[in-house]
């Protein structure tokens, strides 16, 4: 049966159906993201902290913009010449209109690179630094070094030892693994560093697993004896071995060498062993409930019975579960200085935590954050200080970052621009806003180098000229300019001074959550589209050549689409970009 209006429109509506179709599709994406656009709107008017204002470079998304707005006049283009049969000129069209979002996606892409590059990191007084980590390694001695950018240039062997200067150093004597939360690449991690400092972590004592009752023996004498005896015959080697009638125990000795395999191996025993129990356990409880309700007179309700209901271990348990050490504890000869990514670990007094607990035990060595600052945000100070009825001026002259000579000397450069910016504004009644006066960006590190190097005095109206373009650093600061890196300060940061990190990421605050949100599902919608017209553009001749309507058609419906994405990021750039 062939289905009606499939490129011919009914004469009621003058619609066919793929038209209704896509028209109810572009509802729903109105909702949903009309949705993500009012969770915004929420998220900026009842932020509890200084909300980023004018964050992303407006270059990128302008050009954006006007790639999109271009593209979907050339899909009319080309759907104007399906209608009047001339396929070259609508392969001509749609192929502009696929390299438009060739080109947006590229910017986009650029765009995203900046930010998972970008570090921020707020201190313990509310203090926020932007910039770029630098390069760092420890030394023979286990002391972290290091390396500003306005040093040598590295050689291979160098980088290979270098990591990012956001790290933290643990003067590790102990690791305790949870077996079923131990993450292979981090035990692979702490491997190949210990091995770099010439140390191998090996086992703290003798481990038993017993996978099956039938391998544990109940006597203790007996288990004693039976543990001796491994211990006796395998003194001299240092790996695990199976024992028992189904090989499913193990014995691991003393100082065997910590292996990814030897974990897998534990960690296999012990969930056998748990799953024995498991199921002991539970036959043991309910036949506890048989006995409670065979022996209930008084037809008391679950929750009665349930009081007399316990589980006794020697009494009901014994011969019936089998025994395993959930954690296996590793030693060092000597403490070994092993370093983490800030993010993977929690220190503390003498002992730290992985993301998958696993624990290190030994002191937390000096581990400054070395940062190239490129922009320092205090509007979140003065915003704690206003609220405790404090002067933000006397409470940012406080901070520990003024105890460093190049901020302090960047702090009298923005003060005295701001006293100009305040003296213009007041002339038409207006006032600087609280970005304008607790935040420097990037612009005005490098607009406050060049007034340096040209010997203007702070305050001089020339400065605001000396700002960067639109066109440098169109998606962020360039830490690789040898101007910036004179313009930019650096910053070694106490471990004890660091409140949080993150690059700039969902992870950084609500702005970059919906942020990346927003564009990433826009961007899909982008690359979905393109793909749709691309697929009408190569491989559509033949349906062309049988009945060129129905392809006009078609790319009417995707052009419908392409124009509710170029209408979405015309929403998403002024709020995310100019606002």
């Amino acid at each position: 049966m062939e289905i009606p209006y499939t490129f011919t429109a009914r004469k009621d509506t003058g619609l066919f159906n793929s038209k209704i179709g896509i028209w109810l599709f572009l509802a729903s994406e109105v909702m949903l993201f009309g949705g993500l656009f009012s969770g915004y709107v929420f998220l900026r008017l009842y932020a509890d902290y200084p909300w980023p204002e004018r964050a992303l470079p407006v270059l990128p998304g302008l050009i954006n913009t006007f790639v999109l707005i271009g593209s979907s006049v050339t899909v009319v283009f080309a759907w104007a010449s399906l209608k009047m049969r001339q396929w070259g000129r609508f392969q001509f069209f749609m192929g502009i209109t696929i390299f438009c979002a060739v080109i947006f996606m590229v910017l986009k892409g650029l765009e995203y690179n900046a930010k998972w590059h970008h570090q921020a990191v707020r201190l313990d007084d509310f203090t926020i630094l932007e910039g770029h980590t630098h390069k760092a390694e420890l030394d023979e001695r286990g002391h972290l070094h290091i390396h500003h950018e306005h040093g040598a240039e590295p050689t291979e062997e160098e980088k290979k030892r270098q990591f990012p200067a956001n790290v933290v150093v643990v003067e590790a004597e102990e690791i305790n693994f949870t077996l079923v939360r131990a993450h292979d690449p981090y035990v692979k991690d702490i491997l190949a560093k210990a091995k770099e400092r010439g140390a191998v972590p090996v086992l703290a004592d003798n481990a038993f697993f017993y996978g099956s009752p039938k391998d544990l023996p109940i006597d203790a004498a007996e288990r004693k004896k039976l543990e001796d005896q491994l211990i006796k015959s395998h003194a001299s080697g240092k790996e695990a071995v199976r024992f028992g009638d189904k090989k499913d125990s193990l014995y691991i000795p003393k100082d065997t060498q910590l292996t990814v395999d030897l974990l897998d191996r534990a960690e296999d025993v012990y969930l056998e062993a748990r799953a024995i129990n498991g199921e002991v356990r539970t036959k043991v409880l309910r036949k506890l409930w048989k006995d409670a309700r065979e022996a209930d007179k008084e037809d008391l309700p679950n929750f009665k019975l349930a009081e007399g209901i316990q589980i006794d271990p020697e009494e009901h348990l014994t011969g019936l579960v089998a025994e395993a050490p959930s954690a296996l504890t590793f030693t060092f000869e000597k403490p070994v200085a092993l370093h983490f990514k800030r993010s993977l670990i929690r220190e503390g007094e003498g002992s730290s935590k992985l993301k998958d607990d696993t624990i290190i035990k030994g002191a937390v060595a000096s581990s400054p954050m070395g940062l190239a600052v490129d922009a320092v945000d205090l509007r979140w100070v003065a915003q704690r200080a206003h609220e405790q009825g404090k002067d933000p001026k006397t409470v940012i002259e406080g901070l520990w970052i003024m105890e460093n000579p190049e901020f302090k000397e960047i702090w009298e450069r923005h003060s005295a621009q701001l006293a100009i910016l305040t003296e213009e504004l007041k002339k038409d009644g207006r006032e600087p806003t609280e970005n304008d006066k607790y935040r420097i960006d990037w612009q005005d590190l490098v607009a406050f180098h060049r007034a340096h190097e040209k010997h203007l005095e702070p305050g001089s109206p020339e400065v605001a000229d000396l700002r960067p373009g639109m066109f440098e650093g169109i998606t962020g600061p360039n830490h690789k300019i040898e101007e910036n890196q004179h313009a930019f300060f650096s910053i070694d940061i106490p471990n004890e001074k660091v409140g949080f990190e993150s690059l700039f990421t969902p992870k950084w605050n609500n702005y970059y959550a919906i942020y990346f949100t927003l564009t990433g599902l826009h961007g899909l919608h982008v690359v979905g589209g393109a793909l749709v017209l691309a697929y009408y553009m190569f491989f559509s001749k033949g349906l062309y050549r049988r009945n060129p309507e129905w392809l006009a058609n078609r790319v009417e419906i995707g052009g419908l689409f392409w124009h509710f994405v170029d209408l979405v990021w015309i929403f998403l750039f002024p709020i995310l970009y100019l606002m």
